[in-house]
């Protein structure tokens, strides 16, 4: 499917939820109660409600807005694929929760007579999938190429030659981090402990020691490119952070990485990537074979890119797969 395609696609599906609320609103304008329902503490009957033509105005506002900033967002020439692809993410995800919060609610409180009535129950599901579902526009536009990343062509090795590649970085934003939770940890458990009282806040405690070992799992990263793949290992705790094997990779990029395309600093997880984002500025980007995509911030990521693609074109002659 051509790019331009694509992008019309994702455009239109970021179109359906002002749509879809716009329509029903429409339909169920006269058997709509004053009242819907808008907030459930379980699967039962609704515990609060809202009035009806403000859920509705303020639903589609939010979705209508978000159709318009998408449609500007792919007309802008500027901005690098990557980043309107990252930008359709965070536009609809806003948008399908717009769409959740009419569509089901208005539904429910129309099929039960008043919102008082309308038990959530199964309903949950169709719910969950309007949020889920703003990421299609995301999901369906087209993949980052071109300008957005370079293709390192590979590194000269004779036949028999191995090569092997590793980098320790240090990652100042878990560095920080990790001092924020444990200063936060020590001024508000301390005085409990020497206190004997920590008995009814432990579980907080528990909760802010284990994100503090994470947090502090990714200050310094060891990175290596060899026969393998590509392997990235937690110094202070010794323990593998991802491993990709060299024959789930598709090729290696260098591009200069920019914490808003990512979904920001820190380990990020969007749909069809995961990233280490450090800082902005270089970095390495690994296509896997099933497309998905893993990039990390590196200071030369030219080096590992151009093994990487060396290695796995090895991996693929024939010699090798004999």
């Amino acid at each position: 499917m051509r790019p331009s395609s694509r992008w019309a696609i994702a455009l239109i599906l970021l179109s359906l939820p002002p749509v879809g609320i716009l329509v029903s609103g429409l339909l169920w304008r006269d058997a709509m109660p004053e009242q819907v329902a808008t907030h459930w503490s379980d699967l039962g009957a609704a515990d609060g409600s809202a009035p009806t033509r403000v859920v509705f105005l303020m639903t589609l506002a939010v979705a209508g807005a978000v159709a318009i900033a998408g449609t500007v967002t792919v007309a802008v020439p500027c901005l690098r694929r990557r980043a309107t692809r990252a930008i359709l993410f965070w536009l609809g995800v806003p948008a399908g929760l717009a769409a959740a919060c009419w569509l089901i609610p208005a539904w429910l409180t129309l099929r039960a007579g008043s919102p008082e009535g309308a038990v959530l129950g199964i309903w949950i599901i169709p719910l969950v999938v309007c949020v889920l579902a703003g990421a299609a526009p995301y999901a369906i536009a087209p993949p980052p190429g071109g300008a957005d990343a370079a293709l390192v062509p590979g590194m000269p090795l004779a036949p028999g030659e191995v090569g092997a590649w590793s980098r320790t970085v240090t990652a100042n934003v878990f560095v920080y981090a990790t001092i924020a939770l444990l200063v936060i940890a020590g001024i508000v458990y301390v005085p409990l402990l020497l206190s004997s009282r920590l008995g009814a806040v432990w579980p907080g405690l528990v909760v802010l020691v284990t994100v503090s070992l994470v947090t502090a799992a990714f200050m310094r990263l060891r990175v290596t490119v060899d026969w393998r793949g590509l392997r990235i290992i937690s110094v202070p705790l010794g323990i593998p952070l991802m491993r990709i094997p060299l024959n789930r990779v598709r090729h290696a990029e260098a591009a200069h990485l920019r914490p808003g395309e990512w979904g920001g600093w820190g380990y990020r997880i969007m749909p069809g990537r995961s990233a280490l984002i450090l800082r902005g500025g270089p970095g390495l980007i690994v296509t896997r074979t099933n497309d998905r995509l893993f990039a990390i911030t590196l200071a030369d990521p030219e080096i590992p890119a151009g093994l990487l693609n060396t290695l796995r074109a090895q991996e693929a002659t024939p010699e090798r797969l004999a």
